[in-house]
């Protein structure tokens, strides 16, 4: 996956961001460490999942206004396995709905 050294994305606070399958990461961060390449090559997955960027770009944007960002459910698929550098290679199709929450009314 590309990556871009800058000084403008991501916002202040994030290491990387994956935007259109490019990883965007501050220019301090010289080499990005593995897990993070990996969580950033999940939201990538994600993406193709449910058929393009566009589409995900307005389902995330749904689920982040719904549940803030940590408990968006691609955050949670991608912060759970950012470790596992295997984890591309067995991940199951739309495994991030399995992180998606019951909503008790």
């Amino acid at each position: 996956m590309k990556i871009v050294y800058n000084n403008f994305l991501p916002p202040r606070g994030f290491a990387a961001i994956m935007l259109f399958g490019v990883i965007f990461a501050r220019s301090k961060y010289k080499l990005l460490a593995p897990k993070i390449v990996n969580y950033e090559s999940i939201h990538k997955i994600q993406a193709k999942e449910v058929g393009g960027y566009f589409i995900y770009y307005l389902i995330y944007l749904f689920k982040w206004l719904k549940t803030g960002y940590r408990k968006n459910p691609f955050e949670r698929e991608a912060y759970d396995n950012a470790t596992n550098l295997g984890y591309l290679k067995t991940c199951k199709p739309f495994a991030w709905k399995k992180y998606e929450q019951k909503i008790v009314s």
